[in-house]
């Protein structure tokens, strides 16, 4: 029966102690708890390199096999694989080869060896999927040249160790696109090496493992006593130049002469080659000042992702500039390092801390062309962890917090649809909802926004949970939000129950058209017209029309006029009803009602804009084109789809100096700077009808604003005193009316009175 073999004394109890990542042993015995899928063509040593899922969670890896058929006979080729597994698990750097974990097994005299790592390919492979003489693959070389000599120039000046083998064979990609060094079988100590034959160092003892075009002379011909009297990294720099002349000729090298053919290695680098493969040990280029001085690595696809790698040595101001040119620099850089390397690098730096919150919108335009499933896996999680991101309960933590919140609603519509509805529906919006009730007016209002997004992907349950946050919005201290309530409300009517919808609609919009703020009494107007298949012709003709009549006496022309288009809509409906009744019975009539009014609601919803754009441009609209004229407004920055924050602010009346969550700031304002009516109205909702209305237009308003929860149809009059409704099903839209004794309505009169 198989059974875990220890390590022989060099190495230490190498074979029982497993990593510390994951147990690979089974619950009966020894045995890999990973799949083997389909092995590559070369790996370094005498590894053959597999494709592997974990049996556990599915998850992708690397599992590097060794076989011995006789450890007595083979002794020194066990030893170099197990040095080559030790020295894997005890060596951490970001650009060599991460083990999970390993798994030594014997069967009689027969040794099995498995290590796995991260789900890495060899580098020659990768290589034949990418174009040729290209800028963008140019930048690509560069930048994982870069990477092996920092793990080069780690080992040597760092660690003073030797490895022994650098070529295209022993450098594997991620499929975060990073180039690690692996093979690590003739890792040695450089001081070491001078003891030779007699000494413990791997490297003299399978010096014959490596073929001799990657050897530098005094390793070719076994000068190991001389080896420690260079510096540590002369035999790996040899390598590295060796690696450099495989990447640019496309694979690998048979002979030492082919090193002299450099008409493919680029101009810029080309100086620092011939250094790297000078004849004196003592001659050759350092790794760390090929790192540090090349102009090879002055790119902007190195220089980003430098960028991103030290993101937590930059102070706030560099940050800011790096972000806010990101897009920008985005655009001129091959597709697959911005999806593959890139985008994760910025998901991590948000979710730890790292990144400021003008992060989130190069995230997404870095995973822009992703299909469903490569979004769901690689920029879902992170969104998903930002809504979720706990605080510290600091107030610097929490403010950048509730930063990464704003700016994720504000991108809401770019990610949107790859968002599951279950996902909406049960994390992101009880995630967002907290800000329906936030103290800064611009976030509250921003939620409304991205709500509108969401709105499909909502249940029925959660659209209940919704009106509870819309009722006490629409009477908000904020004039724009209590507008934009009406809007959003209309624009998710659909989406609601019919019952709930015939139970909210009419007593929220009629509520609008008494609002002082001209706005949100046009958004009253337009979201009546634009929901009106949702009435009975009973409720037109008792509520409808004695609400709406009033404005046409009202101050403003642009509301007058939607007063006029509403009672024009609504009466046309009910003429052709009242001839119907006669014609073909009062059934027959509801029915072709009910077809009439979804034609003329069809209607009113492209004229008004039932999309994402033109639904909340209804009331920025109104405002923009009020009495006195006003510069033209942006449409397409006001659907979110401005190239830069500033172009949306600008056209929304924001001035994004001022954009500030401490409680002196001056709230942004949805309608503009000033808004100049030709009369003084107060900032929140009038019991009575608009200012200047008169004593007729009041009274019209009152009668027509029949209490909330009305029977449907009911034919009774409308009284002069009206109880206050109980609210049953306390989604605060039932108990709404007039009345002042109602305490929400209260507390908000009392706050603007201040």
């Amino acid at each position: 029966a198989a059974r875990p073999r220890g390590a022989m004394s060099m190495f230490g109890n190498f074979g029982v102690n497993l990593g510390s990542v994951g147990n690979l042993f089974g619950a009966s015995g020894p045995r890999l708890n990973y799949d083997l899928g389909e092995a590559y063509p070369r790996a370094a040593g005498g590894w053959t390199h597999y494709r592997a899922t974990s049996k556990e969670d599915g998850s992708a890896a690397s599992v590097f096999k060794f076989v011995c058929n006789d450890v007595h006979k083979e002794r020194v080729r066990v030893e170099v694989a197990r040095n080559g597994a030790k020295r894997l698990k005890t060596t951490r750097h970001p650009n060599i080869l991460m083990l999970k974990d390993s798994l030594e097994v014997e069967e009689g005299d027969k040794l099995t060896i498995y290590v796995v790592t991260e789900s890495v390919m060899p580098l020659e492979e990768h290589l034949k999927d990418l174009p040729t003489s290209t800028s963008q693959r140019d930048e690509y070389y560069a930048l994982g040249i870069r990477q092996v000599a920092t793990a080069v120039s780690f080992l040597a000046n760092d660690c003073a160790l030797v490895h022994g083998g650098v070529s295209m064979s022993t450098v594997v990609v991620t499929d975060r696109l990073d180039w690690k060094l692996a093979g690590l079988d003739l890792l040695s100590e450089h001081a070491a090496i001078g003891r030779g034959t007699h000494g413990p160092a791997p490297l003299v003892h399978a010096a014959f493992s490596v073929p001799d075009q990657y050897k530098p002379e005094e390793y070719r011909r076994g000068d190991w006593a001389g080896i420690p009297g260079g510096p540590p990294w002369a035999i790996d720099a040899w390598g590295l130049g060796c690696l450099i002349q495989e990447v640019y000729r496309g694979g690998a090298i048979s002979r030492t002469d082919q090193l002299r053919e450099v008409d493919h290695i680029p101009q810029v680098l080309l100086k620092d080659y011939q250094r790297l493969l000078a004849t004196a040990p003592e001659r050759r280029y350092n790794p760390k000042k090929l790192v540090e001085n090349s102009n090879l690595f002055s790119n902007k696809l190195v220089e980003t992702i430098t960028f991103l790698d030290n993101l937590t040595l930059k102070d706030s101001i560099e940050k800011e500039q790096f972000f806010r040119h990101l897009p920008r620099v985005m655009e001129s850089l091959a597709k697959a390092p911005v999806q593959r390397k890139i985008l994760p690098q910025i998901g991590e730096a948000l979710v730890f801390g790292s990144a400021p919150a003008l992060a989130v919108s190069p995230m997404l335009h870095a995973a822009e062309g992703l299909s469903d499933d490569d979004f769901a896996a690689k920029v879902t999680p992170t969104i998903v962890k930002l809504f979720a991101k706990e605080t510290s309960g600091s107030k610097e933590t929490s403010s950048s917090d509730k930063l990464v919140r704003v700016a994720l609603m504000e991108n809401l519509s770019r990610f949107a649809e790859h968002l599951p509805n279950k996902l909406a529906d049960e994390t992101i919006f009880p995630a967002m909802s907290s800000s329906f009730t936030d103290e800064d007016p611009f976030v509250r209002e921003l939620t409304l926004k991205a709500t509108l997004v969401l709105a499909p992907k909502l249940t029925q349950r959660t659209h209940g949970n919704l009106l509870k946050y819309l009722s006490k919005l629409q009477i908000d201290p904020e004039p724009p939000i209590r507008a934009n309530t009406t809007i959003l409300l209309g624009n998710i009517a659909r989406y609601l129950a019919e019952a709930t919808a015939k139970r909210v609609l009419l007593n929220a919009f009629t509520r609008a058209l008494r609002d002082q703020f001209p706005p949100a009494r046009k958004a009253g107007l337009m979201a009546l017209c634009s929901t009106v298949d949702f009435y009975e012709p009973g409720e037109a003709a008792q509520r409808v029309l004695p609400a709406a009549a009033p404005l046409t006496v009202d101050p403003e022309k642009e509301v007058r006029e939607c007063a006029f288009r509403c009672l024009d809509m609504f009466t046309d409906l009910l003429k052709r009803f009242s001839v119907r009744v006669e014609e073909q019975g009062a059934e027959k009539a509801s029915e072709a009602h009910k077809n009439d009014a979804e034609k003329a609601a069809s209607k009113a919803n492209r004229g008004g804009g039932a999309n994402l754009g033109g639904a909340l441009a209804w009331a920025v609209n109104a405002a923009a084109k009020r009495v006195g004229g006003s510069a033209p407004v942006d449409e397409d920055a006001l659907a979110g789809r401005a190239r830069r924050p500033e172009e949306e602010a600008a056209a929304r009346g924001i001035d994004m100096s001022a954009k500030s969550f401490g409680s002196d700031a001056p709230p942004p304002r949805l309608y503009g700077e000033a808004y100049t009516p030709t009369s003084t109205p107060g900032t929140t909702p009038a019991k009575g009808g608009p200012p200047g209305g008169g004593r007729g237009g009041v009274q019209g308003v009152q009668a027509g604003g029949a209490s909330y929860g009305r029977e449907v149809g009911s034919s009774s009059h409308v009284s002069e005193e009206r109880e206050v409704e109980v609210d049953d099903d306390g989604d605060g839209w039932g108990d709404m009316d007039d009345d002042l004794d109602l305490e929400a309505e209260k507390d908000a009169r009392q706050r603007l009175a201040k």
